[in-house]
């Protein structure tokens, strides 16, 4: 349960940041910079969903 609450936590905090960092760049930024952050931001979001079922099944 631990591990499950841990990526969780860890997970959603990275969707948050790397999604926050992925929408608040300024358009001169480079496009695979954006690109690496809004994938870090879906597999953050990934994470987080897949241990919240986790956690509602009894991890």
């Amino acid at each position: 349960m631990k591990t499950c609450a841990t990526v969780f936590t860890i997970g959603w905090g990275a969707a948050l940041a790397f999604g926050w960092i992925a929408l608040a760049a300024p358009p001169e930024e480079p496009t695979t910079l954006q690109t690496l952050n809004i994938v870090l931001a879906a597999l953050g979001a990934g994470a987080g969903l897949w241990a919240w079922l986790r956690i509602r099944r009894g991890c």
